[in-house]
């Protein structure tokens, strides 16, 4: 079973819909109980790095996260759910955030009319992103999108830990099979 965590910010519902698509079950949830049996945790969101993390620590959830990511389950976040993976974002204010990549979030360095928002070509096909704010990291992402001549850490990982700063849940096709792949990373059988 997949955790969707319910922080209180985002697309939980069309990331468990997407997950249903593919043959996934998945539960939204912010239960620690559950959260710590799941085989596989996704972290959506849409909205400010600093209300993610204060939700997240409001909820109790980050030292189970923590503990979860240490465990080898596989960690996958999504939009915002990607950026709180760094160190330290600055959407909202300066918060910390789960530093599980080394790096940190701000603003896209661009004169280009933002959020980035809209279709966006990366090497398995085109993918929805909307966004303003993008990973700074000091290690080289596994994928790149460009925007405004810049370029945007699109997919990301270290480990069992996994971040795309687009949204595979509205991404078609794309999106789905991105999310197979996964997916195919997780314990149980598909």
């Amino acid at each position: 079973m997949i955790a969707i965590v319910d922080y209180k910010l985002g697309n939980v519902k069309s990331v468990s819909c997407a997950c249903k698509r593919i043959g996934l079950r998945a539960e939204i949830t912010h239960n620690a109980e559950i959260i710590s049996k799941a085989d596989g945790i996704v972290l959506p969101g849409v909205g400010s790095f600093f209300a993610a993390m204060h939700n997240l620590a409001g909820l109790g959830l980050i030292s189970l996260l923590h503990r979860r990511k240490n465990d080898g389950i596989p960690i996958l976040g999504i939009c915002l759910g990607m950026q709180i993976l760094y160190e330290r974002g600055y959407e909202g204010g300066e918060a910390l955030g789960l530093g599980w990549l080394k790096g940190s979030v701000g603003l896209i360095p661009t004169s280009a009319k933002l959020p980035h928002m809209g279709w966006n070509t990366i090497s398995c096909g085109d993918v929805y992103f909307n966004h303003s704010y993008m990973a700074d990291c000091n290690v080289k992402a596994i994928e790149y999108a460009e925007y405004g001549g810049v370029q945007i850490p699109a997919t990301v990982g270290n480990g069992n830990v996994t971040g795309y700063q687009f949204h595979p849940e509205k991404s078609g096709k794309v999106g789905e099979d991105i999310l197979r792949r996964w997916a195919a990373c997780l314990s149980f059988p598909q």
